[in-house]
């Protein structure tokens, strides 16, 4: 199941076992959890949302799209069928969190993202490679997932959602929101000439 709603949609309201990928990024990473011998099946808002992410998903050589859940949650909900939810938070609750020592952060950018710059004490781990290195923590760990905005860290915390770990928050707003309200960063070198 490729869920390709927004990040705070789905955080409110999925299908258990879907994973959380953005209508713009099932190009980039439909490829990352599903191959062409994978039966899918999409949830997407609307009719050109779905038709968008079957051409997506195409494109990339996956044609095995078996249905499509379209402008539907509603009924899924009504109809009583299971529902799960992912928290999410703001770069100021997990600073807060962090400070407190109560929460992991865990950076899923790409390596050259964080090379430039990233948040002091947070673990990382890709978010293409996750699925493969889970983070060594107990699965009732408190973490805390961040990309630049939300999206990637919205597949992320889908990702550690299916694997049973059971207290995940995405952090909208992701390092920019962080960095807008002067949060601590680390940056490299050549960030720091260029800033």
């Amino acid at each position: 199941m490729i869920d390709t709603r927004s990040p705070e949609a789905f955080a409110a309201a999925h299908i258990p076992g879907a994973y959380n990928i953005w209508l713009d990024g099932v190009p980039a990473f439909g490829g990352w959890v599903a191959d062409e011998n994978t039966r899918i099946l999409l949830v997407a808002d609307g009719a050109a949302a779905m038709e968008l992410a079957v051409l997506s998903l195409a494109r990339i050589g996956i044609d095995s799209v078996q249905g499509i859940l379209a402008n539907c949650m509603e009924g899924w909900r009504d109809e009583g069928l299971p529902l799960e939810s992912i928290a999410t938070t703001n770069a100021a609750e997990t600073a807060n969190w962090m400070r407190q020592g109560r929460v992991h952060l865990l950076d899923v950018r790409d390596q050259y993202e964080r090379d430039e710059k990233h948040i002091p004490g947070a673990m990382y781990c890709y978010v293409g490679e996750l699925r493969d290195n889970l983070p060594l923590l107990p699965k009732d760990s408190e973490i805390v997932v961040h990309c630049n905005v939300g999206h990637r860290s919205g597949v992320a915390a889908s990702i550690l959602k299916r694997n049973r770990f059971t207290r995940i928050h995405n952090m909208l707003g992701g390092i920019t929101a962080w960095e807008k309200l002067g949060l601590p960063l680390e940056r490299s070198d050549a960030a720091k000439q260029a800033g």
